[in-house]
């Protein structure tokens, strides 16, 4: 059971691996849905595995002999170092996904004009953005 595990945390090494140099390329890739697909079964795997380690043998991290030992360990880390890694291109992807969106609706509004400007019962002028509709094409 071990094995597996060890094989399942290699795996998904090597999957945020491709992950994240996919998403390190230029412009968009349609290859990135499936690795992402593949990452999540793969993590649900690795918790299933665990759980089952743990319930199946409660002492199984003590009880583990040196060689395994050192190899899930190198796994681990490992593990921990790509992930790491992944995250920060994830994150990095999101901040541009999200300063995109907010040029697009910046320059919506400035387009359609939704600047509204209103007189108060005391005489102040106050102006008010309205929110502009916006429709995203997915097949970008």
């Amino acid at each position: 059971m071990i094995d597996d595990m060890i094989e399942t945390i290699q795996s998904l090494n090597a999957l945020m691996r491709e992950e994240t140099g996919l998403l390190a390329t230029a412009g968009r890739s349609r290859d990135i849905e499936p690795v992402a697909a593949a990452k999540l079964k793969l993590t649900a795997t690795l918790e299933t595995q665990m759980a089952a380690l743990a319930r199946e043998q409660p002492d199984w991290r003590e009880t583990m002999a040196p060689e395994p030992r050192a190899v899930l360990i190198e796994a681990l880390d490992e593990l921990q170092d790509v992930a790491a890694d992944n995250a920060r291109m994830l994150s990095r992807q999101i901040d541009l996904s999200r300063d995109i969106m907010d040029a697009i609706a910046e320059e919506a509004k400035r387009l359609s004009g939704t600047r509204r400007q209103t007189y108060g019962a005391a005489g102040g002028l106050f102006e008010m953005d309205q929110a502009t509709p916006i429709s995203v094409n997915t097949s970008l």
